[in-house]
């Protein structure tokens, strides 16, 4: 318990009050409240998109939200979350022949920067389904370790259920290993029998909506569905030809580590050893040959990126669980490296200070983070959220002083937080992305026309943020009129620059609300 206790303070620390509804969470959210109460924002396009995949998520969490608020559900979501995913990794560590320090080591290693190597995944970060997802992810891999596959496989189908491409992917890796370790261990047709019911039990969530999408007609459209999805919105993600020129550094740094670290364990194995320090050996062999196995699709997208035009591939997330897995599972066989290095009594008492040095130092700017945090989360919504004062004022005058179902047309990337802050519906919002074919269209339609077709410029070679708000900045007032038309608006909210030939309802220092 008192393992659990120390890494479980450390993610909080951290992690927990970071970027409240500021990140994927604005999205997931939501969601999350409207399909809990559908009275909520009745007439928003966004919010009320089909769940797909997220519906376990939303069945759990919204109607908290719709009780207790955002800032309340977040903060209970996270810990529990962070406390699971604690949870699974001192069961990792425990099986790896880890002790506490060489545990929070290992920890402090992998939250220190991105924990992704270079795709931009997250395992401990806000309220989502993929939180959910690899805390299940991280309880299965230990029970994996220790062989207990029914276990691994009733995880790995919740893992599913919440996000079926983290536990999907995950559950690929695991029965790849398994097959390979046959010869250690390999279950009985009896036990494999149940593995395969109690994952289809617990996944179907997951499952069910991967049908439905895969058998779903895909809608004529001049630009392919999955290059919208892959080139145009996601490719931080997706399209590693759009990242940064020196990107591959960090997952060659973490790849070298994570090969160096196994073969310093091979090397220390002891030939005459008991039975529990030879368990811990096959774990550590495990976990680095789970390891390279995730990998695989990560090697696949690389090769298949400058071929894959149309992002038919690319879509399915081909660097998501690897871009994590490497980089924890290279510290914590960096820690096991470490503790087979450091074998005798004296050598020990040396790696345990020199583990309580940087432990502590993670420690020291953790509580440094969480004061910092902490004194945003008192003034919650506010930078954090982009809610400055005059906005925060924008925001209560609409709420308080229109009606419910009024809609309103705002910036497509600017005040991402419009829905859940006014409680007002409006068009579309570049940041919540519809999961659906049909829906991924419609977003993009509904960007065009809230950045006045894309501003005048090619959509398919300038495609980002940027664009989008200059585009709708530059509205004229006859395109504010045919968009308050198209779309039976009521309202039309911009900063108060955006000079237009239009009734104002209210306007503070800092923006405008228009009405027809």
């Amino acid at each position: 318990m008192l393992e659990i206790i120390a890494v479980l303070g450390l993610l909080c620390l951290t992690n927990l009050l970071s970027d409240i509804m500021a990140r994927n969470d604005i999205d997931a959210l939501p969601l999350a409240r409207q399909f809990a109460d559908p009275n909520w924002v009745p007439k928003d396009w966004s919010v009320n998109q089909p769940p797909v995949y997220r519906i376990l998520f939303q069945s759990l969490f919204g109607s908290f939200i719709a009780h207790w608020g955002f800032l309340a559900s977040s903060l209970i979501g996270r810990f529990f979350c962070y406390a699971l995913i604690a949870w699974g990794l001192v069961l990792i560590g425990r099986k790896l022949g880890l002790n506490l320090l060489l545990q929070m080591l290992a920890v402090a290693m992998f939250l220190r920067g991105h924990q992704g190597v270079a795709a931009g995944e997250r395992i401990v970060g806000v309220l989502e389904t993929k939180i959910f997802a690899y805390a299940m992810v991280i309880l299965a891999i230990a029970f994996m370790l220790r062989k207990r596959y029914r276990l691994m496989a009733f995880l790995l189908g919740l893992a599913t259920s919440f996000h079926v491409l983290v536990g999907g992917y995950t559950t690929l890796f695991a029965t790849v290993l398994i097959v390979l370790r046959r010869k250690i261990y390999f279950p009985s047709g009896r036990e494999l029998g149940f593995m395969i019911l109690l994952y289809l039990i617990s996944g179907v969530f997951g499952l069910k909506p991967v049908i439905e999408q895969l058998s779903s007609p895909t809608p004529a459209s001049p630009i392919p569905i999955s290059y919208i999805y892959v080139f145009l919105r996601m490719p931080h993600h997706l399209n590693p030809l759009s990242w940064p020129a020196n990107w591959w550094i960090t997952p060659t740094f973490y790849l070298v580590l994570l090969v160096s670290s196994a073969v310093v364990v091979w090397l220390n194995r002891r030939t005459q050893t008991l039975p529990e320090q030879l368990e811990e050996y096959q774990a550590q062999i495990g976990l680095f040959q789970f390891t390279l196995i995730s990998l695989i699709p990560y090697v696949l997208g690389l090769v298949i990126a400058p071929f894959d035009s149309q992002g038919t591939l690319l879509q399915y997330y081909l660097f998501r669980v690897g871009d994590v897995m490497l980089h924890l599972n290279a510290c914590l066989l960096f820690a096991c490296a470490l503790n087979s290095i450091f074998a005798s009594r004296k050598q020990q008492k040396l790696l345990a200070l020199l583990c309580t040095i940087v432990v502590s130092i993670s420690i020291v700017k953790g509580f440094y983070h969480f004061k910092t945090e902490f004194q945003s989360t008192l003034n919650f919504p506010d930078k954090t959220q982009e809610v400055d004062p005059q906005w925060k004022d924008m925001a209560n005058w609409v709420r308080k002083n229109t009606p419910k179902n009024d809609i309103f047309v705002s910036p497509p990337v600017e005040f991402a937080n419009f829905i859940w802050l006014t409680e007002r519906p409006t068009i579309a919002k570049y940041k919540l992305m519809a999961q659906t074919k049909a829906g991924t269209l419609e977003w993009f339609s509904r960007m065009r026309d809230l950045s006045g077709n894309f501003n005048g410029v090619d959509p398919l070679t300038h495609f980002n943020e940027k664009l989008l708000t200059e585009g709708y900045n530059n509205l004229t007032t006859d395109q504010a009129k045919t968009l308050m038309v198209k779309y039976d608006a009521n309202y039309f909210v911009t900063r108060i620059q955006h000079q237009l030939d239009l009734p104002i309802a209210y306007r503070n220092q800092s923006y405008v609300l228009y009405t027809k």
